[in-house]
């Protein structure tokens, strides 16, 4: 259990640093998770550090309510969002929200990012889904507007957040992270296809 929670812990700080190094997130901003493999709990970044700055020292341990079990800062304020997503997806063992460029812009100008390229179509074979809440945090009522857009796609993997970014989820984080990164691939090369239809230049 132990050892289990050290890899754990360990491929949290490896996939927040290079979600940081790539861009996904600036500032404070985006969130990770993971979960505690047998327990009610996951592991997630407090409030106010960068993805970048994660280590062993300020990372959280909370259960899926957000409370904190181990740790002496104050959680992202997205701990509704990753928690929900643990009680309904009980293979998920990771999360990842950020707030990358394309993602952004094509989470505010589209209702869903369609597949266009092939890293994607490997993943899943249904569109990324767009979910247009409005509150600044994602709140329970807020959860069940995920779920039914996660209930209406065959292998599903994430998710965008009308301004408010990407959400990825996997197995495990460092998955997880990988398909943040791909579903900004795909949001980037569809914007740009979308504006060369227009005659536009990027």
């Amino acid at each position: 259990m132990y050892l289990e929670f050290l890899e754990v812990k360990n491929a949290y700080i490896k996939a927040s640093r290079r979600a940081f190094a790539c861009g996904l997130a600036a500032a404070s901003g985006g969130n990770i998770s993971a979960r505690i493999p047998g327990s009610g709990y996951m592991l997630i970044k407090p409030s106010g550090i960068t993805l970048g700055d994660a280590d062993e020292d300020n990372l959280l341990i909370t259960d899926l309510e957000g409370t904190v079990i181990e740790g002496v800062r104050k959680p992202t304020k997205e701990t509704i969002l990753h928690g929900g997503i643990y009680r309904k997806m009980p293979e998920v063992g990771g999360i990842v929200h950020a707030h990358p460029l394309y993602s952004l812009m094509c989470a505010n100008c589209f209702d869903l990012l369609p597949l266009v390229t092939k890293q994607m179509k490997q993943i899943t074979d249904s569109p990324v889904p767009v979910c247009k809440l409005k509150s600044l945090t994602v709140e329970q009522e807020g959860m069940e507007e995920i779920y039914r857009s996660l209930e209406q796609i065959n292998r599903p993997c994430g998710f965008l957040l009308e301004e408010h970014g990407v959400v990825a989820f996997a197995k495990n984080v460092i998955e997880a992270e990988y398909i943040a990164e791909l579903i900004e691939e795909n949001a980037r090369v569809y914007w740009n296809m979308k504006l060369m239809e227009r005659g536009g230049t990027n």
